[in-house]
């Protein structure tokens, strides 16, 4: 089987047994990429929704560490937190369709980054300046206008100072904490914490009401209700 090349210097060292019979080969033409064909509009929006795609796929690591063997993906957290920003926006005054347009757009670095928990935070120096690379080079290619849209409510999430922004990041926190309570129930785990961890970091004030409603639900044994809402439509 043939090595897999990682540079130049693993080059030499594979090549030179084979010096006599591959004399003519250099390390420049076995690494010269071919030239990208030009892309148009449509091309460039499947190649944005085939790599959003992946969210599907990319797991959201940090549950682990709570024992969740097969947690949630990223584009499970992303749909239902954009729909708690659309509800929070509402009721705060603020424009739902933005905040919840912020929530569908703020975790697209981690097609190429993957989902960094708490733990692998703590030894990614740049993760930010990082972050925003990802974001710049996704956006490249695309309608000027969706372009200067996507790339505005990036700063704007990362600002987190607007009523949307503000929204967009506590249904972050919300949907975290509701699915601690979701694997609560499954599980006996370390999820409580992160929903208590959660809740503390909302800031407006109907996210402070949802989570201290949760809280309640929890509390006194309301929950049970609540999780299994299909069972008074259930029939067989």
């Amino acid at each position: 089987m043939v090595p897999i090349l990682r540079g130049r210097k693993y080059y030499k060292s594979f090549i030179g047994p084979c010096q006599n019979e591959m004399s003519a080969l250099r390390w420049e033409d076995m690494t010269k990429q071919e030239p990208r064909p030009s892309q148009g509009k449509a091309d460039r929006a499947w190649l944005l929704a085939i790599e959003a795609g992946l969210l599907k796929r990319i797991k959201r690591t940090g549950w682990w560490y709570a024992g969740i063997k097969d947690p949630e993906s990223v584009a499970d957290h992303s749909l239902r937190m954009s729909q708690l920003a659309f509800y929070l926006a509402t009721e705060e005054g603020a424009d739902p369709f933005r905040a919840a347009t912020m929530g569908v757009f703020h975790d697209l670095p981690e097609t190429r980054m993957s989902d960094a928990n708490a733990v692998v935070k703590r030894y990614w120096e740049h993760l930010a300046d990082d972050e925003a690379r990802a974001r710049e080079e996704q956006l490249e290619g695309l309608p000027e206008g969706m372009k200067k849209t996507v790339a505005s409510l990036y700063q704007e999430w990362e600002a987190g100072t607007t009523p949307e922004a503000r929204c967009a990041r506590d249904a972050d926190y919300l949907e975290c904490a509701l699915q601690a309570a979701e694997y609560l129930w499954q599980e006996k785990s370390v999820c409580l914490e992160w929903l208590d961890s959660n809740t503390k970091k909302l800031t407006t004030a109907t996210g402070k009401a949802l989570g201290a409603r949760l809280r309640e639900l929890l509390a006194s044994g309301d929950w049970e209700q609540f999780r299994n809402w299909w069972k008074p439509i259930y029939r067989r």
